[in-house]
């Protein structure tokens, strides 16, 4: 009984020892914890960049500003004396264009830059390729080309107005010519022309899974479409734009122009419908029409919003699209 007793006393013992070694344990991994929580709260959240599929972008990043077509909106809203906003406007883009011809007269900038170009035109040059037969020489010298024009763009002082581009434009088609020959010019030319479409495919594809991704045979008679539809748009806007007096432009013509937009927005916008419903289908065609109603929903709060800033800070300039 004795011996039992002196077993049981040292049993006990034991695993009091372990219960205090045990509650130590516990308490150092609380601690620890604790401080590793701190820790991470007090890091800051990784950023993730957002992955897209690739579309042929409008213009290189760096020359996006000095090769920018010249505005949908009335000539009034962008004359450099119409309006302090339209004088900052302006002055931005003359120190951008000075900044750039002075980070151009490095050699090194000047060969970081045209690699840039290079690689946002990657995408064209493989389309060129592959919808117009060009061969990969061709197709360089093609992006050459154009970084060369945008590049004479950027290092020339003179203010970049519609005469100017427009005189750029013809002698950069004649080289074209002098390239390619008439006929594969003239197919570059249309290409270009439906850059504006082929993005609005691209984002439409985008939006696209399962059975109602586009098949191969849908997507060059879909640009085509909605190219047709764009360019009777753009038309339109601009005979309008043509018809208005816009010496005295007030802001109430500037909202009936941008009203007038809407309207033959929408208009173009169920041609495009008419015209892609041969080739989509119906559940294809029900999320191309969402996305057209998309665009113009983003387009109406887009203008809303300009519309309060100008209301409440008295014309300010309104943000970047």
């Amino acid at each position: 009984m004795r011996r039992t007793l002196y077993l049981l006393a040292l049993l006990a013992s034991g695993l009091a020892a372990a219960s205090v070694y045990f509650w130590h344990e516990l308490g150092r991994e609380r601690t620890l914890n604790a401080e590793l929580r701190a820790r991470l709260d007090a890091a800051p959240a990784p950023v993730v960049a957002p992955v897209s599929a690739p579309v042929e972008s409008m213009a290189p990043p760096l020359a996006s500003a000095a090769t920018t077509l010249p505005s949908e909106l009335p000539p009034a809203a962008a004359e450099p004396s119409a309006t302090p906003r339209a004088s900052r406007r302006s002055g931005d883009k003359d120190d951008w264009q000075q900044r750039q011809r002075l980070a151009l007269q490095d050699p090194r900038y000047r060969q970081a830059w045209r690699e840039q170009s290079r690689l946002q035109y990657a995408l064209r040059r493989d389309n060129i390729m592959r919808l117009l037969g060009l061969t990969q020489q061709q197709a360089d010298a093609v992006v050459e080309l154009q970084i060369d024009n945008e590049l004479a763009m950027i290092e020339d002082p003179r203010p970049i107005y519609p005469q100017r581009y427009e005189a750029a434009e013809s002698a950069l088609q004649a080289k074209l010519r002098d390239l390619l020959g008439e006929q594969k010019a003239a197919a570059l030319q249309s290409y270009m022309e439906s850059r504006g479409s082929r993005m609005q495919v691209d984002q439409f594809r985008n939006q696209l899974s399962g059975a109602d991704m586009l098949r191969d045979d849908q997507v060059e008679p879909l640009i085509a479409a909605m190219h047709v539809e764009n360019t009777q748009l753009r038309r339109d806007l601009e005979d309008y734009r043509l018809a208005q007096d816009w010496n005295n432009a007030s802001d109430d013509t500037r909202r009936e122009f941008e009203e007038r937009r809407a309207e033959l927005t929408k208009e173009a916008h169920a041609r495009m419908h008419d015209a892609a419903a041969p080739i989509l289908s119906s559940s294809q065609l029900q999320k191309f029409d969402a996305m057209l109603a998309r665009d113009r929903d983003r387009r109406a709060a887009k203008q809303r919003l300009e519309g309060l800033q100008v209301k409440i800070g008295g014309g300010q300039e309104p943000p970047a699209d």
